[in-house]
């Protein structure tokens, strides 16, 4: 067989290929929702549930503060093409502006643009996220990436990207200046979310900050599942179960509501000695589409 034979079956194949899981994931979708029907369905909090919410929190003597970053820095990140454009599938996949608003808050809140040669940032449930190797090449930030699972083979031999357990990291005591995690921090199931607080609280020296955005937060205690794991245990004990249809591979994704905030969080940050401030971001509506990022956690010791 000739190459050029050879590269034309090799196209068709891989065709054949991603028409097949198209299709399966077709079938797979409309089994799912003939499935799950009756099941309850997962929503995000309305605008006015925002503000109960929020009402919540100060009845338990949580302030809110707020928070309003400079447009025009932001838009400034955007030009400067920190992301390729297939991350999070791209400037069309409707989550573009989210995900690069957040790596950016979560930036100026750390003050990364001063950090010294020496001091260390983390990039916590990382996944395959390319923030902590566009740092290190573009800033010289000494950055590090970790996730629970493996990384991708683009990422594999870079040794400040680890496999690693959040709650028990290989960083030393007192040797991290500023942890990030984007859009993570719910995924954090059992009480790892606590064990996340005593590790920051270890890890983080002194005047360092941890950052939690989006801060997921409900009218009540509750979780969302993928469809392939709903009903199958993985929900916090006492947290109300959904089914989210539209996303797959998610165990559960945890919705605090005031009160397991304070208890889950607030109370192991201020027992470890360290200060909070829960910021809410009051003007998304002019950094992008399809904002959704409200409640921030900031954490220093």
């Amino acid at each position: 067989m000739k190459p050029f034979d050879k590269m034309q079956q090799h196209g068709l194949k891989k065709t054949v290929r991603k028409g097949v899981s198209l299709m399966w994931r077709q079938i797979r979708h409309r089994y799912y929702q003939w499935r799950f029907r009756d099941a309850p369905h997962f929503a995000n909090p309305t605008p006015d549930e925002l503000i109960t919410i929020e009402r919540s929190l100060r009845d338990l003597g949580i302030c809110i503060y707020d928070y309003v970053p400079s447009t025009d820095r932001f838009h400034q990140f955007q030009l400067g093409n920190w992301f390729p454009s297939h991350y999070h599938g791209g400037c069309k996949s409707g989550v573009w502006e989210e995900k690069i608003l957040e790596h950016w808050i979560a930036g100026e809140i750390l003050g990364l643009a001063e950090f010294a040669p020496e001091d260390v940032y983390v990039d916590v449930a990382a996944g395959n996220s390319p923030w902590a190797k566009t740092l290190r090449e573009r800033s010289g930030l000494n950055s590090f990436a970790i996730d629970l699972l493996p990384v991708d083979i683009a990422y594999r031999d870079l040794p400040y990207y680890r496999t690693e357990n959040a709650t028990k990291s290989s960083f030393g005591d007192c040797a991290v200046r500023g942890v990030s995690l984007q859009c993570a921090f719910e995924m954090f199931m059992g009480d790892d979310d606590t064990l996340l607080i005593d590790e920051i609280a270890r890890i983080l020296k002194p005047g360092g900050k941890a950052v939690i955005l989006p801060l997921y937060m409900h009218t009540h205690y509750c979780a969302y599942a993928a469809p392939e794991y709903f009903g199958k245990g993985y929900a916090p004990p006492g947290a109300k179960e959904y089914v989210r249809m539209d996303c797959f591979g998610v165990p559960s994704s945890r919705k605090y509501d005031a009160l397991t905030l304070q208890c889950r969080v607030i109370v192991p940050i201020q027992n470890a000695g360290l200060k909070y401030r829960v910021l809410a971001l009051r003007n998304k509506s002019l950094l992008g589409k399809n904002i959704y990022c409200h409640f921030i956690l900031e954490i220093e010791k």
